[in-house]
C-alpha cells in the first residue's frame, strides 16, 4: 500500500482534511509529522508521496517529481513563519538567532533576507539568543503571549513579499521518481484524491475551522484570517516566486544550482490507459 505523508500543522488541513476525515477515500497509509520529519521519511523511501519543504525539494530534486496544483504558499504575510525579536530584522546583525528544526524553507528564508536584503549573515545559535524563529502552529500560538512580553513578531513571508513583490512557496507535494516510474497509475489516483480533498476543503470551511480550532485553541476569527493568507495552488506566479527563492539560496551558498521544476504531466489524467502507453516523461516548468 502506498504511504502518503501529511503535515501535522493546521496549514495543511485545507488539502488533507477531506482524506483524513474519510470524506475522500484513498488506498494509502497516511503518515503525519512536521515537515522535517516527512522530508527524512520520503528520502529514506519510507513514503511514496508527501508534502515536503520547498528547500528540501531543491536539495533533492533528482529524487522527486512535483504533483501539479498543490502547494502551501502565501501571497502576503502568513502569521505562522515568525521571527520573534525585540529588534527590527535589519538591526539583528551580530545578534544571536535561534531557528526551528521543524522545517527547512523558513530558516533558509531568514538567511536569504538577512544576507540579500539587509547585508549581514545571521548568527545562528541555540543559547543566549536575541531572537528566535518559530513556524506552524507553534508560531500561531506564541504570537500574542510573546507580543505581551515585548517581542515583535516579524512575518518573514511579509518581508519576502515586500522585498520581491512575489509570493513564497513553503511546501510542495512530491512523488519519488522511482515509484512513479513503476506505479504511475497509483500516483495519478492519489493525485486525483489530493485535488478532490482540496476541493472538499474549500466546500467545508466550517469543518476546517473546527479541526484547526481543536488543535490550536485559536478563535474562528483568527483562523479565518490565517487561512485567507494561504494559497494551495501552484500556478506560474508561485513557480516564479519559488525559482527566485532558489536563485537567492544559490547565491547565498545554501543550495547548489537548481534545475527546471519537473512535475508529473497532468495530461495523463485525461488520457486512457491504452493511449498512455509506456511514455511517462515529466512535464518541465521552464524558467522565465
Amino acid at each position: 500500500m502506498m504511504r502518503l505523508g501529511s503535515i501535522e500543522f493546521i496549514n495543511s488541513l485545507p488539502v488533507d482534511l477531506g482524506i483524513l476525515s474519510g470524506a475522500v477515500p484513498v488506498n494509502a497509509e497516511v503518515v503525519s509529522g512536521p515537515p522535517a520529519f516527512l522530508n527524512k521519511k520520503i528520502l529514506k523511501k519510507e513514503l511514496e508521496v508527501s508534502p515536503v519543504s520547498a528547500f528540501f525539494y531543491a536539495e533533492n530534486q533528482r529524487e522527486f517529481l512535483i504533483l501539479p496544483d498543490l502547494s502551501i504558499s502565501s501571497e502576503s504575510g502568513v502569521e505562522s513563519v515568525l521571527l520573534f525579536s525585540r529588534h527590527p530584522l535589519k538591526d539583528l546583525a551580530g545578534k544571536k538567532i535561534a531557528v526551528t528544526e521543524k522545517g527547512r524553507t523558513t530558516p533558509a528564508l531568514l538567511e536569504i533576507l538577512c544576507r540579500m536584503r539587509y547585508g549581514f549573515k545571521p548568527a545562528i545559535a541555540k543559547e543566549g539568543t536575541d531572537a528566535f524563529l518559530l513556524i506552524g502552529d507553534e508560531a500561531l500560538a506564541a504570537r500574542e503571549p510573546l507580543k505581551n512580553e515585548g517581542y515583535q513578531a516579524i512575518d518573514l513571508a511579509e518581508e519576502w513579499r515586500a522585498w520581491t513583490g512575489l509570493p513564497i512557496v513553503f511546501a510542495v507535494w512530491v512523488v519519488r521518481r522511482d515509484y512513479f516510474s513503476a506505479h504511475a497509475e497509483e500516483v495519478f489516483q492519489i493525485h486525483r484524491a489530493l485535488l478532490e480533498s482540496k476541493r472538499w476543503g474549500l466546500r467545508h470551511l466550517d469543518e476546517i475551522l473546527k479541526a484547526a480550532g481543536g488543535k490550536t485553541g485559536l478563535s474562528n476569527t483568527a483562523l479565518q484570517s490565517y487561512f485567507s493568507r494561504l494559497s494551495y495552488n501552484f500556478d506560474e506566479n508561485l513557480r516564479k516566486g519559488m525559482r527566485l527563492y532558489f536563485d537567492y539560496a544559490v547565491q547565498c551558498g545554501l543550495l547548489s544550482p537548481v534545475s527546471e521544476l519537473e512535475e508529473i504531466d497532468i495530461k495523463y489524467l485525461m488520457s486512457s490507459p491504452r493511449k498512455r502507453g509506456s511514455s511517462l516523461i515529466p512535464a518541465k516548468s521552464m524558467r522565465g
